[in-house]
Parts: structure tokens; sequence; C-alpha cells
């Protein structure tokens, strides 16, 4: 399971990473060291064959579902089942995205303790993440666009913290991802774990654990990786 990121990227580097030139629209960032389910984050994705950026809401809600609270429960679509589950078999087909983060957050269990850690690119770069996107028509008026992020078995950097990841795209594989010609055999073959070399990791304050937190010190090494 992924539940907590963070994004201290700003709209220019987005822009300059995704965008090929395009001009963005998202508008000025904050930097998010906590992102939590159902706060919004920038995604990248193509309409009418044209990339964007945009601020959703992290959790999918289904087109046909009756309450937007649903969301909270879809925040992960498992890899080996997104094409047939009802509710993201067919944002895959046509709503894919990419979700930009500078890491994200697991817990590795000990018994009973968690100990948090922060997970991010060997060399820094923004992770492009796997993601489906969806929109939901709020019977009060207004639509909200929501997103789900794709999950896949740990690789073996990973499998000591935890026993899932998030699906992370290679720069190259971005344009098949996003694209609405790509077949979904390509598709399937994109969902694979990180390769090996490009990850690393530190240990982070429990303080992380509750998403009314949001201070640069939640990301600082702890315990052994602080000295």
């Amino acid at each position: 399971m992924c539940g907590r990121a963070y994004a201290l990227f700003t709209e220019a580097d987005l822009a300059g990473r995704y965008l090929k030139g395009r001009p963005s629209t998202l508008g000025e960032l904050t930097p998010t060291h906590n992102l939590a389910p159902t706060q919004l984050t920038p995604v990248v994705r193509e309409v009418n064959g044209a990339r964007e950026l945009a601020r959703l809401r992290w959790g999918l809600v289904p087109s046909w579902a009756k309450e937007l609270k649903i969301g909270a429960s879809m925040i992960n679509a498992r890899a080996e089942t997104v094409a047939e589950k009802p509710s993201f078999r067919v944002a895959f087909r046509q709503r894919r995205c990419i979700v930009p983060l500078s890491g994200f957050i697991e817990w590795q269990r000990e018994g009973t303790r968690k100990r948090p850690f922060a997970i991010y690119r060997e060399d820094r770069e923004i992770l492009s993440v796997a993601g489906l996107w969806e929109r939901w028509a709020d019977p009060a008026g207004g639509e909200v666009q929501t997103f789900t992020v794709i999950t896949i078995a740990a690789n073996g950097f990973m499998a000591p913290i935890h026993d899932r990841m998030p699906v992370i795209l290679e720069p190259g594989d971005e344009d098949a991802w996003l694209s609405a010609e790509t077949e979904p055999a390509a598709l399937h073959a994109l969902l694979v774990p990180c390769a090996e070399g490009r990850l690393a990791a530190h240990e982070v304050s429990s303080l992380i654990n509750s998403p009314r937190n949001n201070t640069p010190e939640l990301l600082e090494p702890v315990g052994d990786a602080a000295e």
C-alpha cells in the first residue's frame, strides 16, 4: 500500500519535466512534506493528444459511486487486477496519468512497532508514478476529479520495508503510459517493479504518522540514518 508521499517541486519543475515546451496553467505549488489521501496534488495526463498538469484529489471515486467518501478506500489500485476491477477498468483503458512525487513514505513493521521510511530516487529526480484518474459528478453540483496510485509487489530493495510499492515509470515509458493509442498488452508490460539500484531510503520521524503535520523536519533522517 502507498498511502503517504511528499512533493517538493515547483510548477516550473513539472512543466520542464513533463510538458515538452507547452505552457502550464497549474499555478504556484506549495511544497507538501506529508501528502495524504483526500488531499490535492498535481498529476500529468493527456487530453485530446496534449499533455497537461492538473490538481486532483487522491482517492479515486468511480463515476457510478454514490458518495465521495468511497475514494478514501481507493487510494491504490493493484497492478495485478487493475484491468478487471469494476472501480478501475474503464480508467485503465481511458484515463491514465502520472503522479509526480519527490518520494513516498512506507512503514516497516517490527513486531508491534512501525517505523516510517522515506523512499526516493537515488539521484533525487522526480518519481513518475503510474496512476489512473476519474471524473465524478457531485449530486450537490459540480465535478470532482480524483486519482489512484497503481502498486505492484516490492522489488528487492523495498521488500525489507514493505511488500508493495508504487509502479514507477521509466522516462522512456511515460509517453506509452499516457497515450490513448497504447495497446493493453503494452500497458501491462509497464506494470513492473522498479529496477534495482534506482531507489534510496532513510528512516524518518514518527511525527509523519499524522497527516496534520507538514514541515520539512518530518523528512530528515533519524536513527542510524542520521549518523
